[in-house]
């Protein structure tokens, strides 16, 4: 029977996502009839992600409603989940960011947006705490590990946060010429850094596969010119980093460049270093491989705004009646309807799922959802090299983020850019630091490192 929930999407003037989760809601019979709340800063964006969510339930037949606000408050009235999908200042800011951090010596930007959507995360959460205290917060925009450990450290809001990095494991699959239905894994660690514990192929340790891929096929796939952009499960650095540890990366890993002081730094050093451990577009982090996801991006924004204004074609044209990879619609299902299914999660580490870290850390993990809420499901022990060398610089690395936010202190800042490698002399990481905040774009930022 259906049940109607109410969903407010912060951001929501991301028009293929938001979309994307009322195509799910539209496919999931349980929740129809729930409303949908947009809320976004841009007007102009939320009457168009309006206009296509009711024409998108109007021809599935789901009878949802939707509201639209500028408002965040007015959003969150009555929500029973908060999907935040927002990037603060949208990604002029952040590339106007990463440009910035480059004139500073700091190659593809020092990452310092981050920073300013930890403070808008952790405002979300106290909203919700104060208005709609029993809603779920589904934390879809970065940085989930360390804004998710943030607000949960900070106010009692239910958060869960999720990412599609996890699917990596299907890469590989498909690579290595397996069919996915008899392929089965389990990943665990922190969110853009988890390690890839089990593999099977029809009920068998699949890994084998993969180191006789190595030996025979890997050298051929890497000299490939057509490999697209974002192929980096499979390329020379993830490899590299499984040899290494003894686990394959999964996802993102192999592309963190938001800690370039940890493993997997020196595959970012410049275009070259990057062109040779992800081919010759040097993967989805480089100037070249970047531009093209902004380049999609930007197509794939054009095509849904001509859906928008083009009566004559139907949105389920462009969103089709089938359920998304994304988790977001599916774990609602389960916790309004006790609907008892395994995903894979961004949780507190309650319990020690992951070993070796303590409980207020939000960890990734396979977690077990139904009515009585998310059960992580207890994690394999990390090898020791791995947790050594890659799990508690990034753990520690994290602490430093966190911290800087809960303290306001500003000298944390400064330790966060002395601790990147790139940072050659004491001057240059305080010339961009006070660049930085010196930015009218960046005055909340500055205002919260002021108190």
């Amino acid at each position: 029977m259906p049940t109607g929930v109410k969903i407010a999407i912060i951001g929501a003037g991301s028009a293929q996502f938001s979309a994307g989760i009322v195509r799910d809601l539209c496919v999931a019979p349980g929740l129809h009839g729930s409303h949908v709340a947009f809320m976004d800063v841009d007007e102009k964006r939320l009457d168009m992600v309006n206009r296509l969510a009711e024409r998108l339930s109007d021809e599935l037949h789901a009878g949802l409603t939707f509201s639209k606000t500028t408002d965040r408050a007015q959003a969150l009235q009555g929500a029973d989940f908060v999907i935040n999908t927002a990037q603060v200042g949208g990604h002029d800011w952040s590339e106007a960011l990463r440009s910035m951090g480059e004139r500073h010596g700091y190659y593809r930007g020092a990452h310092l947006h981050m920073f300013g959507q930890m403070i808008f995360f952790l405002e979300v959460a106290r909203d919700i705490e104060r208005i709609c205290p029993n809603a779920w917060l589904i934390q879809s925009a970065n940085p989930v590990f360390e804004g998710c450990t943030l607000m949960t450290r900070e106010t009692r809001t239910q958060v869960l946060g999720l990412c599609h990095g996890h699917y990596g494991y299907r890469d590989i699959a498909r690579v290595l010429g397996l069919d996915l239905a008899h392929v089965t894994a389990q990943m665990s660690g922190f969110n853009h850094w988890i390690w890839m514990t089990d593999f099977r192929y029809r009920g068998e340790d699949a890994y084998p596969l993969i180191d006789e891929w190595i030996r025979t096929k890997a050298e051929a796939y890497w000299a490939q010119d057509d490999r697209a952009f974002h192929d980096n499960q499979m390329s020379r650095a993830a490899i590299h980093q499984y040899q290494l540890f003894g686990l394959m990366p999964i996802g993102d890993t192999p592309r963190m460049v938001d800690c370039p002081r940890l493993v997997g730094g020196w595959y970012h050093v410049d275009l070259a270093t990057k062109q040779r451990w992800f081919g010759r577009l040097g993967g989805f982090d480089s100037e070249i491989g970047w531009q093209q996801y902004l380049d999609r991006m930007a197509e794939n924004v054009q095509k849904v705004e001509r859906t928008a204004t083009d009566m004559d074609q139907p949105v389920s044209a462009v969103f089709p009646p089938e359920q998304s990879d994304e988790q977001i619609v599916p774990i609602i299902n389960s916790l309004v309807h006790d609907v008892e299914a395994l995903y894979q999660v961004n949780i507190p580490n309650d319990g020690q799922i992951v070993k070796g870290f303590p409980e207020d850390l939000v960890i990734e993990c396979q977690g077990v959802v139904s009515g009585a809420g998310i059960r992580g499901v207890s994690a394999p022990h990390l090898p020791a090299k791995l947790m050594a060398g890659a799990m508690i610089p990034r753990w520690h690395h994290a602490e430093l983020v966190v911290n800087a936010v809960r303290t306001h202190d500003r000298d944390m800042l400064l330790l966060y850019l002395l601790e990147d490698p790139r940072t050659r002399r004491l001057e240059q990481a305080e010339a961009l630091l006070a660049e930085w905040l010196a930015d009218p774009r960046c005055k909340s930022v500055a205002e919260w490192f002021s108190q």
